[in-house]
C-alpha cells in the first residue's frame, strides 16, 4: 500500500535560511528557440539592466510530445546542457536560471499505465504516478537535469493533477487494498453520485488516494534530487483541478520540498480576457491559499498574461492581479512578461507596466506583512461554491476567506457539513443565497434560519420587481424598488430565485412585486433564531450563472446598500471600511496585527473614472490618518475630508487602477 504519512510531515521554518525577502523579485518564464540562442542572451541581460528582472526558467520539453510520444532521456540531457549553457553564461550579470519542466504527468504516451477517466476513456498522453516504472523513469529525467545543470529551482506544469482520479487497475486495486474490498470504477460512479453519506465517505476516500499518488511521485522526484543537489528548490505549479484530487496542493508542496521552503505558483488570472468584472472572482484563490496553506509555504501569484500581449490583457489588469495579490500576502510572482517567440521582447507593456510599480509593489508587500485580510467571510471548503465573491467584489464590500464574524455561504457547501458543523454556523451570523437555504431546510433546518425555500410556482404574471419593505430602516437607500427581470432572462432556469415563506419571527426586507406593488413572497429575510444566532436569507441563486454576474436585481445602487446593512446587522457591527456611491468598485481591507494601521486597496471595476470617492469606516479608524501609496512606493498624505463616519477621498478611481491607502491611527 502507498504510504500515506511519513513525507507528508510538517516543514519546520528552521531548516532553510530566510533571505529579506521584503523586495519584489519575479521568476520570469523564456523559451529558447534553436538558432537564437545569442538574441535571447541578449534580451535576458536587457531584462535585467534594464527592469531588474534576474530570475529566469526555462521552459522545456516542448509539450509536442503529448501527441508524438514518451521522450527519450537524451531530449532531457539536451535541455540540462541548454540551462547550464545560459546559467553559466549569465552568471556574471547576477542573473539566475532555473528550469520549467512543462511535461509531468501529461508527457507523452509510452510503455507505462496511461491514466484512465472517471467515464473510462483513455488519456493515451497522460501517465499513471502510481505505476512504478514511470514514476522512477520520470524522476530520472529530472535528476537527470539537475546533475547537469543545478538550477535555482524547477517549477512543475500545472499538468500536475488527475482531473478528478485516475481509475486504472493500479489505483482501483490500492484502492481496494485501503478499503477492504474490490469497487470496480463504474460501482464507484453510481456510489459517488448517490449522494449519501457511504458516497460522501468512498468519494472523500478516494480523493484521499489520488493526493497520496501525486505526492508520491513528487516524493520520488525530491529523493532523487536529494541524492545530487538537495538545496534545489521544487515547485508546485497549481492546477485548477487541485481540489477534485483531494485538494493535493499542500501535501505535494511539501513532498517536492523535501528539507526546503515549499514553493506554490497558486494560480489566479483569466486568459485571453481583458474583462474587469470577474477580477475579484479570479484573484481569490491566492488569498484563500494564503489563508489556509501554512505560513512558511512560500506562494507565488500565477502573473499570466496569456498569449501574453495586450491584445487580450492589459498591463492595468496584469497590474491590478498584482496588486491584489501582494495585498493579500503573496511572497512573489511568475511574471509572464514575454512572449513564447524567438523574440520574447516583442510586447513590452507588461515589463513597462512592471518598471513603474515595482516600488509600489514592494512597498504594498512589506505594509501588509504583519497583516490580516479582514471583512465578512467568503465561507467555503474545497470544490464548493463562491460565488458570493462576485457581489461582494463589485459591491465595495471587503472580505477574506478565513476568520470573518459575519459568513456568506452559497451553493453546495451545506452538503459537505456534518450537524455540529450547521448548528454553530447558524449560532452565528449567515447570509444564505437561496441554495444554501433550500438546502438548509431540506436537511430540517427551516426553523433555525426563519423560512421555508421552494421552487416557485407558476403565476399568470411574474414578479417584476423587488421592494423594501421598511425603507425608512435604511436611510442610504434612495430607491425602493429594484427590477426583478430574472425571470424574462433566465427563463431556462426556473430556480435562479425561490419561493420564500417566512417563519414566526423573521423579518421580511424586501419582498417579489408585480407592477401594482402587490406583493407575491418575500425576496430577502433576516432572522435571529434561538441558538442566538443572526441568519439572512435572500431568494436568488448565487450558483446560477446570470444571477451572480448580470442580474439587475442583484448589481444596482439599492442591493448594494441593502447587502452591506444586512452583513453589518448580521455581524452587529459596521464593516472595517466600505466603499460608497461608486459602482463596480474592488475592495481588500487588511489590518496590523496590533491594530494601529490598516491597507486598503480601492480598484474601480467601471470603465468610468471618479474624480474622488466615499470610503465608510469603522468608529475606530474614524481618527485616522490616511496615507496614498505612489509610484515610487512613497506613502504620502492625500487629501480627505470627512463627514459623520465617511471619509471622503481625493483620488481617483478607474478601471483597472489600484488606490493604495494606509490608514493610521493617530
Amino acid at each position: 500500500m502507498l504510504a500515506s504519512g511519513g513525507f507528508l510531515s510538517a516543514f519546520s521554518s528552521s531548516q532553510y535560511d530566510e533571505k529579506d525577502d521584503s523586495l519584489i523579485n519575479p521568476i520570469v518564464p523564456i523559451q529558447i528557440f534553436p538558432g537564437f540562442e545569442d538574441k535571447i542572451k541578449s534580451d535576458i541581460i536587457h531584462l535585467k539592466e534594464k527592469y531588474g528582472l534576474k530570475r529566469f526558467l526555462i521552459v522545456g520539453p516542448s509539450k509536442e510530445y503529448r501527441y508524438t510520444g514518451f521522450p527519450k532521456k537524451q531530449v532531457f540531457v539536451g535541455l540540462g546542457e541548454l540551462v547550464v549553457h545560459f546559467k553559466e553564461e549569465l552568471k556574471k550579470y547576477d542573473i539566475e536560471i532555473g528550469w520549467w519542466c512543462t511535461t509531468t504527468i501529461r508527457i507523452g504516451k509510452g510503455k507505462f499505465q496511461s491514466i484512465i477517466k472517471r467515464d473510462g476513456t483513455v488519456a493515451e498522453e497522460a501517465c499513471c504516478p502510481l505505476d512504478a516504472d514511470y514514476k522512477d523513469t520520470f524522476s530520472e529525467y529530472v535528476a537527470t537535469v539537475v546533475k547537469i545543470a543545478h538550477p535555482f529551482m524547477i517549477n512543475f506544469e500545472d499538468d500536475y493533477h488527475l482531473n478528478g482520479g485516475c481509475f486504472c487497475p493500479l489505483h482501483l486495486k490500492e484502492f481496494s487494498e485501503r478499503e477492504g474490498r474490490y469497487y470496480s470504477r463504474e460501482e464507484l460512479q453510481t456510489i459517488f453520485n448517490s449522494k449519501t453519506a457511504e458516497g460522501s465517505r468512498l468519494k472523500k476516500a478516494w480523493g484521499k488516494l489520488s493526493r497520496d499518488s501525486l505526492a508520491g511521485l513528487a516524493k520520488s522526484v525530491r529523493e532523487k534530487v536529494d541524492k545530487i543537489a538537495p538545496e534545489t528548490r521544487l515547485c508546485l505549479c497549481q492546477s485548477g483541478a487541485s481540489e477534485h484530487d483531494g485538494n493535493f496542493t499542500e501535501a505535494v508542496a511539501k513532498a517536492f520540498a523535501g528539507n526546503t521552503r515549499p514553493m506554490v505558483r497558486v494560480y489566479g488570472s483569466s486568459y485571453m480576457s481583458d474583462e474587469p468584472l470577474s477580477l475579484p472572482r479570479f484573484i481569490f484563490n491566492p488569498l484563500y491559499q494564503r489563508q489556509h496553506l501554512p505560513e512558511n509555504f512560500e506562494l507565488l501569484h500565477e502573473s499570466d498574461s496569456f498569449p501574453h500581449t495586450r491584445f487580450f490583457m492589459s498591463s492595468s489588469k496584469l497590474k491590478t492581479f498584482m496588486t491584489a495579490a501582494f495585498a493579500y500576502g503573496l511572497d512573489d510572482s511568475l511574471f509572464y512578461t514575454n512572449q513564447y517567440l524567438e523574440n520574447p521582447l516583442e510586447e513590452k507593456g507588461y515589463r513597462e507596466m512592471f518598471l513603474k510599480e515595482s516600488e509600489r509593489f514592494a512597498a504594498l508587500k512589506l505594509a501588509v506583512r504583519d497583516c490580516t485580510v479582514g471583512g465578512c467571510e467568503i465561507f467555503r471548503k474545497p470544490g464548493t461554491s463562491f460565488n458570493w465573491i462576485n457581489i461582494a467584489g463589485r459591491h465595495g464590500i471587503p472580505y477574506t476567506s478565513k476568520g470573518g464574524k459575519v459568513k456568506l455561504l452559497s451553493g453546495n457547501i451545506v452538503e459537505q457539513m456534518d450537524h455540529d458543523e450547521i448548528v454553530k454556523l447558524l449560532s452565528g451570523s449567515v447570509f444564505l443565497d437561496g441554495d444554501a437555504a433550500r438546502l438548509l431546510c431540506q436537511k430540517g433546518y427551516s426553523n433555525l434560519i426563519g423560512a421555508e425555500i421552494s421552487s416557485r410556482e407558476d403565476t399568470l404574471l411574474p414578479p417584476f420587481y423587488e421592494g423594501v419593505v421598511n425603507p425608512e430602516q435604511f436611510p442610504n437607500i434612495k430607491n425602493r424598488l429594484m427590477y426583478n427581470y430574472a425571470w424574462a432572462f433566465n427563463k431556462r432556469n426556473k430556480d435562479c430565485f425561490y419561493q420564500m415563506k417566512p417563519l414566526a419571527g423573521a423579518e421580511v426586507v424586501t419582498e417579489f412585486l408585480n407592477s401594482r406593488n402587490e406583493p407575491f413572497y418575500p425576496a430577502m429575510t433576516r432572522f435571529e433564531n434561538k441558538l442566538g444566532g443572526r441568519v439572512a436569507v435572500m431568494a436568488y441563486s448565487l450558483d446560477d450563472g446570470y444571477i451572480n454576474t448580470r442580474s439587475i436585481s442583484l448589481f444596482n445602487y439599492s442591493k448594494k446598500e441593502l447587502i452591506r446593512s444586512m452583513i453589518e446587522w448580521l455581524g452587529k457591527e459596521p464593516l472595517p471600511v466600505y466603499v460608497k456611491d461608486v459602482p463596480n468598485a474592488f475592495c481588500i481591507f487588511s489590518h496590523s496585527k496590533t491594530k494601529d494601521y490598516s491597507v486598503v486597496v480601492v480598484t474601480g471595476l467601471n470603465s468610468d473614472t471618479f474624480d474622488r470617492f466615499t470610503l465608510a469606516v469603522a468608529p475606530e479608524w474614524q481618527g485616522a490618518k490616511v496615507q496614498l501609496l505612489n509610484n515610487e512606493g512613497i506613502w504620502e498624505t492625500v487629501k480627505t475630508a470627512k463627514h459623520n463616519q465617511d471619509f471622503r477621498i481625493e483620488a481617483k478611481v478607474s478601471v483597472m487602477n489600484p488606490v493604495v491607502l494606509k490608514l493610521n491611527k493617530v
